[in-house]
């Protein structure tokens, strides 16, 4: 899913609505959350002309005057709401997000956070008490006029008071916060020029889960003093990822037969690195192709035995099973420990880091874990010359222009070191320098040092 916020000043200006459509098609948005309409009544608002099919759905609050106003748009054919709950400064809309494998209940907030303090704190416990008593996957989201540290105010005031609220909110939620890539600061007063980050997007595990490679961007402000923030799923396509050998191949029985097989049959030409290169490209691909019929393999038998085990299971409760049928199941259930384990391993190697405890299996734990380092070490954009990039091809050439330059040999003269007057060391002399110690010499060296520390000698 696709997430767009924008805190629109007035929706019913002139050009808004047409601004808001461009930014829903331009970020393929499937969530589109407002705040801020200033309209008191949800039927002034053109819903049409925001969003581009009639595959859509909102909910709305009315404006108090011309102060506050929230709408939320969704897709239908990705999003289907079946409850609502409204407030004056939140909107609550509780659906289910159609997955390709299976449907999960989400429930979206589009925030608009009042002014005054005890007001924010006020409007953090109710939203606790929602979140907290509602199943299901969260994304909260929208202006919240709160900050959460002082290097998100510049040239204005920090509210010590009004931040630690709001990050006891987020903590006590359980909601993460992204690393907001684009514009530093999402509002600037167009009075004063006092810039703030108040727009910002919080998940919960669940959502990371389901969306590991999930993504927030402050885009330029233009028709409005906040900008455009979106949460995208999407992955950018770098190419290839690099090829990763795991430990868990060499407990896997055929992988040795490939690995001799692959490199004593290969047949190449040229200098010897690039012979080699080319040895060692075949060896990969005939790996990549075991690893893919062995995966393969494994699964078919894996659910092969779990139903042959859950059917012995199923006699057991009407009769005694007999001797070997009870081997069967203890063989079933050895084999299917066996390849959760090997499974570990492979988590275990993903995550880079270490058990805790000898045997612990939390694979929750390390998906976590995996997904988080994934999401941190991918390059979703790059601030190229003051303007934030999204593009692959610019992104790669970026990286590859600064590695390039850092790396670069600054002096392409370097003066020659040649003195044949040097003094060497005898053939005999080299030999016996480059010759492994003998035990005597070793037992010789341990005896003279542990005399000299004996005798007082340093």
């Amino acid at each position: 899913m696709n997430f767009l916020s924008l805190n629109v000043r007035g929706v019913g200006e002139v050009g808004k609505t047409s601004w808001v459509r461009r930014l829903k098609v331009k970020h393929k948005a499937t969530f589109v959350g407002l705040q801020e309409t200033q309209l008191s009544s949800s039927s002034s608002i053109d819903v049409d002309g925001c969003w581009d099919s009639i595959e859509f759905d909102y909910a709305s609050v009315d404006a108090n005057g011309r102060s506050g106003g929230l709408i939320s748009i969704c897709d239908t054919s990705v999003f289907q709401s079946f409850h609502v709950i409204k407030n004056r400064h939140y909107l609550v809309v509780c659906g289910k997000y159609k997955n390709p494998s299976a449907s999960v209940i989400m429930n979206i907030v589009n925030v608009y956070g009042p002014q005054s303090i005890s007001e924010k704190k006020k409007v953090w416990l109710e939203l606790l008490n929602i979140i907290n008593g509602r199943p299901g996957t969260w994304v909260v989201f929208g202006d919240f006029n709160a900050v959460r540290d002082p290097g998100a105010r510049s040239n204005s005031q920090f509210c010590p008071y009004s931040a630690s609220d709001f990050n006891r909110f987020i903590h006590e939620a359980n909601l993460k916060d992204y690393n907001m890539g684009g514009e530093r600061f999402t509002y600037m007063s167009r009075v004063d020029a006092k810039l703030s980050k108040l727009d910002r997007f919080l998940t919960c595990p669940n959502y990371l889960q389901l969306f590991p490679f999930s993504y927030v961007t402050a885009h330029p402000r233009d028709l409005s003093d906040h900008s455009p923030i979106t949460l995208l799923s999407g992955e950018s396509d770098f190419g290839p990822i690099p090829f990763k050998f795991f430990n868990l191949w060499l407990l896997k029985e055929g992988f040795d037969k490939v690995v001799s097989d692959a490199w004593n049959c290969f047949r190449g030409f040229g200098t010897p690195d690039a012979y080699l290169a080319a040895k060692l490209r075949f060896l990969k691909d005939k790996i990549k192709l075991w690893r893919k019929d062995s995966d393969q393999k494994e699964r078919e038998e894996v659910t092969v035995i779990w139903d042959a085990v859950k059917d012995l299971e199923k006699v057991a409760q009407s009769r005694p099973l007999s001797v070997d049928e009870l081997q069967c199941w203890s063989d079933g259930i050895k084999k299917i420990t066996e390849c959760d384990r090997l499974k570990a391993l492979d988590l275990k190697q993903k995550a880079r880091i270490k058990w805790t405890m000898d045997g612990d299996e939390n694979s929750k734990f390390f998906h976590g874990y995996i997904n988080s380092k994934n999401r941190t070490s991918l390059l979703h954009g790059l601030m190229i010359n003051g303007r934030w990039t999204t593009g692959v091809n610019e992104i790669k050439e970026e990286v590859y222009r600064f590695f390039h330059d850092k790396f670069m040999d600054a002096h392409l003269v370097r003066p020659k070191f040649c003195n044949p007057n040097f003094k060497s060391i005898s053939m005999m002399d080299a030999i016996r320098i480059e010759s492994p110690f003998t035990p005597e010499e070793v037992k010789a060296a341990v005896w003279d040092c542990g005399c000299e520390k004996v005798l007082g000698y340093h």
